[in-house]
């Protein structure tokens, strides 16, 4: 009898050896990825669209390993999460090697294309198809959005387009390709899919660092109008502390509000392209220039432009301001793949939209409750997913988390850092002066703490006095003459 138990004992180990065995990596071939050199590999894995359908439609989730440079490779790599929602993570190349190249020395970078985005089964759409649609007040047209959702409805179930399976998409990526746990940088939107798999899958994560953060708990676009009027305020600010700036523009506030007003008689009009060559002029909507400045607040460098393109309008030359309308809407629909943006944006926040409350709270604002509006209205007849019980609770963990703010951002400014960090108890907040959205202009300083972050999966001692010091891209001198 014992010996009956042995062999069967020792039967059952070589079938879990073997079956281990046989649970390969997926494979990877060598690739070229803009931005990205060295050694770069890329490969892809496949899950069930619907979790809940094993057997049912699969999709490949793409990735992108860009090997460590370093002789001591660590087998945890860094994994950068794209923002939007929309972004596709794998375009993210000349970023990563500018921003994480310190990383890289001892990590593998890995770029991931969540679901409905790049290579993972893509839901792009062009939203803008006529002139007008460039200088209407919403970035959805209704018409253009019935027919995306139509094309899209094809090829996927759009309700399974959420960060809770984008999460899990993730996590069966680190799975197939055995990484004991990840470090997560997560920026914007990309945040907001980082906190969710700490949730979902907290052993599996070492470290996390989160660059303009937007949690769970928060319902874009609902902080827009106060959150973009700040960053104005903040900029009128900088503009009288500059002599050149504020003599050449002492009424910025004024400027602004002749502007906002000839838009909404109809007086200012553009010329823009057809998709059959040539321009139609169109009167330019109130709501795609405030949309349009809160965009270009987002940048440091595009932020100092303002000025002079609002004075230019205000004297009767708008051709300034409405380039970068064209240019910021041309943009998004160059730059997002709708179909995920919405599927995302429509189950996680448009269900929160409270228009009533934004319409009373945001009239003073130069945005007004436009950004609210437009997204109910595109979510009206887009399908959704049902969220989970907890999907918009604070996350709780004592993962080592760094958290980064840009002082001048006009979408996810330092307050919503601070909400996050209340339940991370082994996170830290750190605020970048003179930063908008992006931190390009303080690449080099955030580069070195987050590499420093990483190496000890702590914030202790981090020296982040660059960044607490830097100041914002002096306003062009050009622009200050008279």
């Amino acid at each position: 009898m014992q010996t009956l138990l042995t062999s069967l004992l020792c039967l059952l180990a070589l079938s879990i050896g073997r079956a281990r065995a046989q649970e390969k990596p997926p494979p990877l071939t060598p690739c070229t990825v803009r931005g990205l050199s060295g050694e770069v590999v890329c490969g892809s894995v496949r899950v069930p669209e619907d979790p809940a359908k094993p057997a049912g439609r699969q999709i490949d989730i793409a990735v992108v390993i860009a090997r460590a440079i370093g002789p001591d490779r660590e087998p945890d790599p860094f994994v950068l999460l794209a923002g939007g929602p929309g972004q596709a993570g794998t375009e993210m190349g000349p970023f990563a090697s500018e921003a994480f190249g310190a990383v890289r020395q001892q990590r593998d970078l890995v770029l991931i294309d969540a679901r409905g985005t790049g290579r993972s089964n893509p839901l792009r759409c062009a939203l803008l198809r006529r002139p007008e649609d460039f200088a209407a007040w919403t970035l959805y047209p209704p018409e253009s959005v019935r027919r995306c959702r139509d094309s899209l409805a094809v090829i996927a179930d759009l309700r399974q387009y959420t960060t809770a399976n984008i999460a899990d998409d993730l996590e069966a990526v680190r799975k197939a390709f055995g990484w004991p746990q990840l470090n997560l940088y997560g920026t914007s939107y990309g945040t907001r899919l980082a906190l969710v798999f700490l949730r979902r899958h907290e052993s599996s994560v070492r470290s996390v660092v989160l660059k303009a953060v937007a949690p769970p708990s928060l319902i874009a676009p609902m902080n827009y109008a106060q959150d973009a009027e700040r960053a104005f305020g903040l900029l009128e600010r900088d503009c009288r502390a500059d002599p050149a700036c504020f003599g050449a523009f002492p009424s910025l506030r004024a400027d602004l509000d002749s502007v906002l007003a000839r838009a909404g008689r109809g007086a200012l009009r553009a010329a823009v392209p057809r998709g059959t060559g040539g321009t139609d002029t169109v009167p330019m909507h109130r709501d795609a220039i405030a949309g349009t400045l809160m965009g270009a607040l987002q940048s440091a460098r595009n932020r100092i432009q303002i000025p002079a393109a609002l004075r230019a309008a205000a004297a009767g030359n708008p051709a300034p301001l409405l380039a970068m309308v064209l240019q910021y809407r041309s943009g998004i629909d160059a730059g997002l793949y709708i179909g995920m943006h919405l599927s995302v944006s429509c189950a996680e926040d448009a269900r929160r939209l409270e228009l009533p409350k934004a319409r009373e709270d945001d009239g003073r604002t130069f945005l007004g409750s436009s950004r609210v509006r437009m997204l109910a209205e595109a979510c009206a007849d887009w399908p959704v997913g049902a969220p989970s019980r907890e999907a918009f609770d604070p996350v709780r963990s004592r993962v080592p988390v760094l958290l980064v703010s840009g002082e001048l951002d006009p979408n996810t400014p330092p307050r919503h850092a601070e909400a996050a960090l209340r339940t991370l108890t082994n996170g830290r907040h750190v605020l970048l002066r003179g930063v908008a959205h992006g931190w390009t202009n303080v690449a080099a300083c955030g580069s070195a703490f987050v590499a420093q972050f990483v190496t000890a999966a702590s914030a202790r001692g981090l020296d982040v006095a660059c960044g607490e010091t830097s100041s914002a891209p002096a306003f062009p001198s050009a622009q200050a003459r008279p």
